[in-house]
């Protein structure tokens, strides 16, 4: 599997995506055009991050192709060179791709040896399981 798992997209004093862009450049080497999952953005249009991805993209010679705006978002992602899945909201991430049916056509493709790439959330929904658990400490009393 190529994977490309990145903790955060944002480096405190650093422009989006920046600190990351070489090596996001070398894993996506001889691809064209990615898909993008932005469905994590909840605080801003899922039009607006697909330009900020863009805007950095552009360094590396890269299409960002948004699902959104797909009338198949599977078949999308069947025919993508790479997909690349942004972070925000895990749980609308995660809500989002479940009800398209991504989550089973992503990891088809990356056991096809498709290009992933995924920061903050779109590394989270590369686990196994995603959940949240209170310990007693943190529960109610």
């Amino acid at each position: 599997m190529k994977l490309l798992l990145i903790s955060n997209s944002t480096n405190a004093g650093e422009p989006y995506l920046k600190y990351p862009i070489a090596q996001i450049g070398a894993h996506l080497a001889g691809v064209s055009e990615v898909v993008f999952v932005p469905y994590a953005a909840v605080t801003f249009s899922y039009d607006e991050y697909e330009r900020k991805v863009q805007e950095r993209f552009d360094e590396i010679g890269v299409k960002v192709r948004s699902i959104h705006r797909e009338k198949s978002p599977r078949k999308a992602i069947k025919e993508a060179q790479a997909i690349c899945v942004g972070g925000g909201n895990t749980f609308a991430l995660a809500k989002k791709m479940q009800e398209q049916g991504l989550m089973s056509a992503i990891l088809k493709r990356v056991k096809e040896g498709v290009p992933y790439v995924g920061w903050s959330a779109g590394s989270n929904v590369c686990c196994p399981t995603i959940c949240l658990s209170l310990s007693r400490s943190h529960s109610r009393r």
